[in-house]
């Protein structure tokens, strides 16, 4: 049974739980509306899809810029005997990605608008992420 029998099962039981002579028009428009929802939930499922062990790069890994200043990010790491490197530039408040990246360690390091290295680290990319940079 798929997602559409389910809901529409799903509906006629919810209609016939609750008799209609005991609802007002508005309970009843807030049942109606909660059936319909939940439904929907039910047909569309949950929007997160699991994501794919196998596969050899990630859909996709974003940067969200807090800070009160342009920043520059700048990726490196080795996957297969290929370097890849990726250098992005986040405005203040601002979101950038990196799409099809490869699975691997990666070096990254952040920088400042006057140049300067706020922070350096590794990280492993393995899955879709968002890596936020906020202000210590």
């Amino acid at each position: 049974m798929n997602a559409k029998h389910i809901a529409v099962a799903f509906f006629f039981a919810s209609a016939t739980l609750v008799p209609a002579q005991a609802l007002s028009s508005l309970d009843k428009g807030l049942v109606i509306g909660n059936i319909l929802i939940q439904g929907y939930q039910a047909i569309r499922g949950n929007g997160k899809k699991a994501p794919d062990p196998t596969a050899k790069t990630v859909d996709s890994f974003c940067f969200k810029n807090k800070m009160e200043e342009k920043i520059t990010i700048k990726l490196s790491g080795k996957h297969e005997e290929e370097t890849i490197t990726k250098e992005l530039v986040l405005q203040k408040d601002g979101k950038e990605c990196t799409y099809n990246l490869p699975k691997a360690i990666y070096q990254y390091e952040i920088l400042l608008s006057s140049k300067d290295v706020y922070k350096k680290g590794e990280y492993n990319v393995y899955e879709e992420s968002l890596m936020t940079i906020n202000h210590d």
